[in-house]
């Protein structure tokens, strides 16, 4: 009897106790704690039952043969439900994820299940830990649930294929005897080693057969693009009738089908992000092509203005009457006895240009004042010499603020005054391109 776990809780019962009972009370208490979610408890209680072990009864008598798991010997009822459960528990680990995994059993444990999962490590120790090695004695129900294992968790099905094409070639033709049947119930069945059957001894058996054939062609070997064979099976195999087998093949050739139209799709859906790509590929060479044209035409409309501009200013210097050409003629000065006089020097002329230059400056300024003291003095001779005069200028500015309230006043005075400032501003602009030029 295995010790595991879990052998510290039923140290209370006898040594023993049949591999039928032991695996009746561990699977009751693994479902439990497995419907509750407590993975790691459940899988460490059914691991003492799968695990091979010498019997005590074996260890006293010095015997030394092959360790058996109390699984191996147990009823085909307890038997197959055993093995459902520990694969279910196995497939519900696997989906935990790295993360979770990791945090419930431990990085290397949960990487070690989930790598016999995927590469399809746990048929080989189902077929020789439960079933002594005979790949065509293991339950259709536990073989069909490691097919669809392997089938959710396995990146490449050819090793599921291999495995159900090895059990399916390992059976015959249905043998429906019941009264046989009954006759073997009769026996003591748990202490009956395992025997190689048909597989299709009964209906129920039958059934589970039928449900693998029908996973190994519309599942797994479509997975693998074996749809002829997948074909060529269904219409050889002596285990599905008539009905069936058209049933199959008008599947087999709908999920042909589906799997053609998903590959068109998919390809039409590459080509109209290929064209899109090609698309937004032009529109951004051509934009690039109309912003260097731009700017381009940008350059050479300054390269035009800035000539044209020294030129206008050229020609404004020649009709001021103060060009230095080939042809214009130095004046000079003459005395009245015919000689020419000395050029003024060059000090001097700079003295006089500066001082041309500081009168415009002080003289409107000295006018502006003049003109403000004139209008003073105006005005209090005015009111001095006329009182109502300053109830006229009251009404003056009254109805001047009267006026200036009203809106459209406003604006029309606005646009007045904004005409008149962009006038000043040219003109201003205007004067000192000139004397730059």
């Amino acid at each position: 009897m295995a010790n595991g776990p879990s052998a510290s809780s039923r140290s209370h019962a006898p040594s023993s106790a049949s591999p039928t009972k032991l695996c009746s009370k561990t699977y009751k208490k693994a479902s439990q704690l497995y419907l509750t979610r407590r993975l790691p408890e459940a899988l460490a209680n059914i691991q003492p039952i799968i695990t091979p072990s010498v019997p005590e009864d074996q260890q006293t008598n010095g015997d030394s043969s092959t360790p058996i798991a109390p699984i191996a010997t147990a009823a085909g009822t307890w038997r197959i439900k055993v093995w459902n459960l520990y694969i279910t528990l196995l497939s519900a680990i696997v989906d935990l994820g790295a993360e979770e995994g990791k945090k419930q059993f431990g990085q290397k444990e949960w990487k070690s299940i989930a790598s016999q999962v995927r590469e399809g490590a746990i048929w080989e120790t189902v077929v020789e830990v439960g079933y002594q090695g005979h790949e065509g004695s293991v339950d259709p129900e536990v073989v069909y649930n490691l097919a669809t294992l392997l089938l959710t968790h396995s990146s490449s099905q050819s090793l599921n294929q291999q495995r159900l094409e090895t059990y399916l070639s390992s059976y015959g033709q249905p043998n429906l005897d019941l009264a046989g049947r009954l006759h073997d119930a009769s026996d003591d069945y748990e202490q009956r080693p395992i025997r190689a059957t048909s597989g299709a001894d009964t209906p129920k058996d039958l059934n589970a057969r039928v449900k693998i054939i029908e996973l190994f062609t519309l599942h797994v070997l479509p997975r693998n693009d074996e749809w002829e064979y997948s074909t060529e099976f269904i219409n050889l195999s002596e285990v599905l009738d008539e009905e069936r087998k058209e049933l199959f093949l008008q599947t087999l050739e709908g999920l042909k089908e589906e799997k053609e139209r998903g590959e068109m799709r998919a390809v039409e859906l590459q080509r109209a992000k290929d064209v899109e790509l090609e698309r937004k590929r032009e529109d951004e060479r051509r934009e690039a092509e109309e912003a260097a044209a731009a700017a381009a035409r940008v350059q050479s409309s300054g390269n035009k203005r800035n000539t044209s501009e020294v030129d206008y200013g050229i020609e404004k210097n020649r009709t001021n009457g103060s060009p230095k050409g080939k042809g214009a003629r130095q004046p000079t000065d003459k005395s009245p006895n015919g000689k020419s006089r000395a050029p003024v020097s060059s000090s001097s002329s700079k003295n006089v240009k500066k001082q041309d230059k500081a009168e415009p400056r002080g003289r409107p300024t000295q006018a502006v004042a003049t003109g403000v003291r004139n209008i003073f003095r105006h005005i209090i001779r005015t009111v001095s010499g006329n009182p109502m005069s300053i109830v006229r200028i009251l009404l003056f500015l009254i109805g001047i603020t009267m006026a200036m309230s009203r809106q459209g006043v406003r604006d029309r005075i606005r646009r007045i005054t904004d005409g008149a400032w962009q006038k000043v501003k040219a003109t201003a602009g205007m004067g000192v391109k000139v004397s730059y030029i």
